[in-house]
């Protein structure tokens, strides 16, 4: 089977935000589609080890951030790639509540939705959440940001856990060398000597662990 097929597909991407207890919580994924009209359903599908699934199964309920080209790359590195079990992710952010009081992004963002959960499929890997949309805002006119925006403009990862994921061929080209940060995967796009240069406390756009997290590959 030819897996860079599955390249072709399109996506968006969105961070999901739910509650557990008090806390708010989220994560970054992309698959939210619209199901149906009347009335407004959408699915999204989230990894079974991610604490938002947990959350959401919980509460039954999650709110739809829409996330847009003018998204802060560290908002990947803190929703994609860090766990709400031990990191206060909305509070790096500015967020707003929904009327039901789930959290949303309000920068970088489209707009938002929030949802009631009417039904769950067990996928493998991952849960299907099948929703009613209760409440919705638009909250700017940019345009939302694809996956492959994500990939050729930000040059960003993507988390092991997503949907998505499709683990990469070992480079065997000896003269290409990459400096990779070893938590998110985001490629410094100048040279090793590049790299070199840049001053020690220098930070991965993506996730923000800093320099000596990178491995040359």
């Amino acid at each position: 089977m030819d897996i860079t097929t599955l390249y072709q597909l399109s996506y968006g991407l969105y961070v999901i935000g739910a509650k557990d207890g008090e806390r708010n919580v989220g994560c970054v994924v992309n698959t939210v589609t619209q199901s149906t009209s009347k009335p407004v359903t959408l699915t999204i599908c989230i990894n079974k080890d991610n604490f938002t699934n947990a959350c959401i199964k919980g509460t039954g309920e999650f709110s739809v951030s829409i996330l847009s080209e003018k998204a802060k790359e560290n908002t990947f590195g803190i929703f994609g790639f860090s766990s709400g079990r031990d990191r206060d992710k909305f509070a790096e952010v500015p967020y707003g509540l929904t009327p039901s009081g789930l959290p949303h992004l309000n920068e970088g963002v489209t707009g938002w939705l929030q949802c009631k959960v009417i039904d769950t499929v067990d996928n493998f890997t991952h849960t299907v959440f099948i929703a009613q949309v209760q409440e919705a805002e638009t909250l700017s006119k940019e345009p939302p940001m694809t996956y492959a925006y994500y990939h050729s403009i930000i040059k960003g990862k993507t988390p092991p856990k997503a949907s998505s994921y499709v683990s990469q061929p070992e480079k065997t080209d000896a003269s290409a060398v990459k400096c990779v940060c070893s938590v998110c995967g985001y490629e410094y796009p100048g040279s090793k000597d590049d790299f070199a240069r840049l001053p020690d406390d220098y930070v991965c756009p993506i996730c923000g662990v800093p320099k000596s997290k990178f491995n040359y590959v």
